[in-house]
């Protein structure tokens, strides 16, 4: 069967589509309603969608105690009518034929219900079915039995020999974190902390044990906090920089919206990035939904001017073009350009789908620029986030904001050490 989705505003001018793609022999397998957001989430329109599917001759399976006659049914050879008949031979023929007719459906209604089964001269193969079936079943439900034990005793001793350390009652805690992929010598770092920590005695209580997993995570990862304006005179200037690709202009637009529509700030936009057309026309959207100036410029002078024209804005965020960490050229002259701007506040933007080696180089070369902030976005794209606390802990920057989706302004969160701490373990990860 060959799936189609079909979305439309309405249900009935869904099921109007479904009936002229696929025909009144369609098969409707899911539906649901959602709201669809708009600009800064200032809007919603609700869509209905349908997944449905052409039609197809299902077999019905028979009933209990009916047996499956397909392919057993005798079949009588057909006599060629003659030229000359008797009529009483086919009037009797045909009150044979109606006689069982009547007897076969007869039979069928009453094997509709439960009854003793009537001793049958047929083969005896499909009544024996049922119990060597069941043989079958429990010799295999016994093998994955032991092959789950043998598989748990070997992982059992692969973890002794990983963390010979740890003792066998909190393996199962670093494993949590490993699996989550924080590294082996940092799992094994934490695990022993608390071991010293929780008396013995509690090792068995898995609450115990995960509370004190997270608060000792939240003691691993620094937090910069929101971006507060530091002086009275001027605008609190915030620099964004970060390789291509990792949703710098998105995050801006986040910062921006936030900054402007809740906590009802001044704020203007300023934008370096000209390599990209789109990234332009992207914030210059932006910035005319929320109602903020915004200026283009291409050069360290055009900064200092646009800075300057904005004088009487509580905040100025800057938004740079993505640099690849190997490029020293380009590096140096983002260095120059924001020595012109000097920002209150630089954040280094990363993609936590990007490797850690990625991530750790991109750190080390953007530190040329007096990186003193992390962001980590694209949390939404990742099934485990223990590389957060890897990174952290290798780069030492605090983290000041995740984000954790598209929507503007809404998928964006202050870096919290106990929300962090979650996502380490593997919580709350369905819900960024």
């Amino acid at each position: 069967m060959q799936l189609q989705t079909f979305k439309a505003p309405t249900m009935a001018e869904c099921l109007t589509q479904v009936k002229t793609s696929l025909g009144t022999d369609a098969i409707i397998l899911h539906t649901r309603t959602y709201q669809l957001k708009h600009w800064l989430g200032l809007r919603k329109k609700e869509i209905v969608e349908i997944t449905a599917g052409k039609g197809m001759n299902i077999g019905r399976r028979p009933r209990p105690g009916q047996v499956e006659t397909r392919g057993q049914v005798e079949t009588r050879e057909q006599k060629p009518i003659s030229g000359t008949y008797d009529r009483r031979t086919v009037a009797r023929s045909a009150e044979s034929r109606a006689m069982e007719s009547r007897s076969a459906d007869s039979r069928a209604a009453d094997s509709r219900f439960p009854q003793a089964a009537a001793p049958s001269a047929g083969p005896r193969t499909l009544l024996e079915t049922p119990a060597a079936t069941g043989a079958a079943i429990v010799g295999l439900t016994n093998e994955v039995t032991t092959l789950k034990q043998m598989l748990k005793d070997f992982m059992a001793v692969s973890r002794q020999k990983q963390a010979p350390n740890i003792p066998e009652e909190l393996l199962e805690y670093y494993d949590l974190l490993t699996r989550n992929l924080v590294n082996a010598e940092l799992a094994e770092q934490i695990v022993r902390t608390i071991q010293r920590q929780v008396r013995a005695e509690m090792h068995a209580q898995p609450q115990v044990m995960r509370e004190k997993l997270a608060e000792q995570i939240e003691k691993m990862i620094p937090v910069a906090g929101p971006i507060r304006r530091t002086k009275t005179d001027g605008p609190h200037v915030v620099a964004l920089v970060g390789p291509t690709g990792v949703g710098k202009t998105t995050t801006l637009a986040k910062l921006a919206a936030n900054l402007k529509l809740r906590e009802r700030k001044k704020v203007g936009l300023i934008t370096l990035d000209t390599y990209r057309i789109a990234a332009v026309d992207q914030l210059r959207r932006y910035a005319e939904i929320i109602g903020a100036p915004l200026r283009v410029v291409g050069s360290a002078e055009e900064l200092r001017e646009a800075i300057a024209a904005m004088a009487d804005m509580e905040f100025v965020l800057i938004d740079t073009a993505g640099r690849s960490p190997k490029d020293q050229l380009k590096l140096s002259e983002l260095k120059k350009v924001l020595e012109v701007a000097s920002p209150d506040e630089v954040h280094l933007v990363l993609s936590t789908t990007a490797s850690e080696a990625c991530i750790e180089l991109a750190v080390g070369q953007f530190n040329e620029v007096r990186v003193d902030r992390v962001i980590f976005t694209k949390l939404d794209e990742m099934a485990h986030l223990g590389m957060l606390l890897n990174v952290v802990q290798k780069v030492n920057k605090n983290v000041s904001y995740v984000t954790t989706g598209q929507d503007v302004p809404d998928d964006i969160e202050v870096g919290q050490p106990r929300r962090l701490a979650q996502l380490v373990l593997g919580e709350g990860i369905r819900n960024v």
